[in-house]
């Protein structure tokens, strides 16, 4: 039966969500120095809470030198849990579930954001990023100790009042460290096969399961989310990620959730490979993986694309940046309403963003009011009415060899006639080709938008600006000729018949 966007799901027994839509977790950098919510962080969340599924708060480091950025969200000590419960409740009074992201950076923890301390890691193995830090090995009380924090942590999710929470073993971060060979040289236990890697994902997710019951929270959601491929030699390939997460489904989480740019994506390693990843997660599923919701998320702007996600095989669509400029994103395309790609330049206090996501979402902003402006001036100056003050006016192009060469362009009063370069042998030939082309099809059309020759653009540009400072001298609009549309151009096949 076809998945409907605006049906019920029920993820485990007696949690039900309302619909099949999530808003993905994205990192907004707003929190105080020591990890404590703010009130412009929970500002966000309510504003975009309510028609929604669930929401997916941000990353939440479980210990305090786990920070992998700047304002990030922390979940390590109870005294966040006051500020936590606020921002459970903003989601929950608006009648989505809360469900929180926890993590720990692992080696892509900076010390310059950890108050100096060296990152730690399976190993000693720096990340493949500049300037990265070699960690410290953890030693296994390191890592009982950090599993632990694993579970205090969703035990301050569930005193907070969240639903759930979603374990974060993606995006190069410290689980999905100890799984890839790349990161994790152990020789111990937690190290070396396959099998002896991917004891760690498995013994965190047993945490807080245990802690979920521990805390009787019957109903407390636990998600799991993985990245299915990594670029690093040696490193994690996607049948790797099969055997995890075939693995992990014996646990019986309540969903995965895939970490990818686009929904639809095929493999980063071979490139040859144009079979989509979720093809290959459906082939390669076990009978108990296929009985868990799996999350899509990646490209996802509008109802068709939630939609394409849910037909593809999907069971669940986490939308993410599109809820930034669209906070009603859901109820706009329950009513089939197009969604906008971009938020407008004074939109910021509108869209409860905070400063810093505003500053790295630059991509997604425009000044709407400066962009009609300029296509009004656009058609304006399309339809001027151009004429000259006829005569031969001089110029000067900048040739290959940086030599100025000079021009001269004629004018009768309402057309370009001539240009006329200055004989100079052009010992390259594409510079000789700008100086042959660009003058006949700035005259044949009449305009000054004609496209440079590639390998010659800078001889290109000069010539085009020549010709510009040559109508400028002639009393005419320059301006109005860069942008005045070239005309049609009308083929003839061999029997004479015009082709458009």
């Amino acid at each position: 039966m076809p998945k409907k966007l605006f049906e019920e799901i029920e993820i485990k027994p007696g949690v039900v969500l309302k619909n099949r839509i999530m808003m993905a977790p994205m990192t907004i950098q707003a929190a105080y120095f020591d990890g404590t919510a703010t009130k412009e962080m929970i500002d966000y969340y309510a504003h975009r809470s309510g028609e929604a599924g669930a929401i997916i708060v941000e990353s939440s480091f479980v210990e305090d030198k786990g920070r992998g950025f700047a304002g990030a969200l922390g979940n390590n000590k109870d005294s966040q849990v006051k500020e936590l419960r606020k921002l459970a409740n903003a989601i929950k009074e608006k009648g989505s579930k809360a469900i929180l992201q926890i993590y720990h950076a692992g080696r892509m923890a900076a010390p310059e954001l950890n108050g100096g301390a060296a990152p730690i890691s399976a190993s000693p193995v720096a990340a493949l990023r500049p300037e990265a830090v070699t960690p410290r090995q953890m030693m296994p009380v390191d890592i009982d100790k950090m599993i632990h924090n694993f579970a205090d942590a969703t035990r301050r999710a569930i005193e907070a009042g969240f639903d759930g929470v979603e374990i974060h073993g993606a995006n190069t971060y410290l689980i999905q460290q100890f799984y890839s060979p790349h990161s994790n040289r152990r020789e111990d236990k937690w190290g070396g096969s396959r099998e002896a890697r991917a004891k760690f994902p498995e013994a965190v997710m047993k945490a807080v399961q245990e802690e979920a019951m521990k805390q009787q929270a019957a109903n407390f959601i636990v998600g799991y989310r993985f990245s299915p491929e990594e670029i690093e030699e040696p490193g994690i390939r996607f049948e790797d990620t099969m055997y995890l997460l075939n693995r992990l489904a014996k646990l019986k989480p309540d969903y995965f959730h895939v970490s990818m740019g686009s929904w639809n994506r095929t493999s980063i390693i071979n490139k040859e490979d144009s079979q989509p990843l979720l093809e290959k997660y459906i082939e390669q599923q076990s009978d108990e993986l296929a009985q868990i919701a799996l999350i899509g998320v990646g490209g996802i702007g509008q109802r068709s694309d939630a939609e394409a996600v849910l037909d593809a095989g999907y069971d669940l669509v986490a939308v993410g940046k599109a809820f930034l400029v669209e906070p009603n994103w859901v109820e706009k395309v329950k009513w089939n309403e197009a969604i906008k790609d971009f938020a407008d330049i004074n939109e910021q206090n509108q869209l409860q963003i905070p400063e810093p996501l505003w500053d790295v979402m630059d991509f997604m902003i425009k000044d709407v009011k400066a962009e009609e402006e300029k296509y009004e001036q656009l058609k304006e100056l399309q339809h001027a009415k151009i004429t000259f003050n006829p005569g031969t006016y001089e110029a000067s192009v900048e040739g290959h060899d940086g030599n100025d060469i000079g021009m001269k362009v004629a004018f009768s009063d309402t057309k370009i006639l001539a240009i006329e370069l200055d004989d100079q042998e052009q010992l390259d030939a594409i510079g000789t080709s700008v100086f042959k082309r660009l003058p006949e099809e700035i005259i044949a059309g009449q305009t000054l938008q004609v496209d440079v020759i590639s390998g010659a653009t800078v001889t290109s540009k000069s010539l085009i600006d020549g010709v510009a400072d040559a109508v400028e001298k002639a009393n005419g609009n320059s301006e109005a000729l860069r942008v005045r549309s070239k005309e049609v151009v009308q083929w003839e096949n061999t029997e004479g018949k015009q082709l458009f």
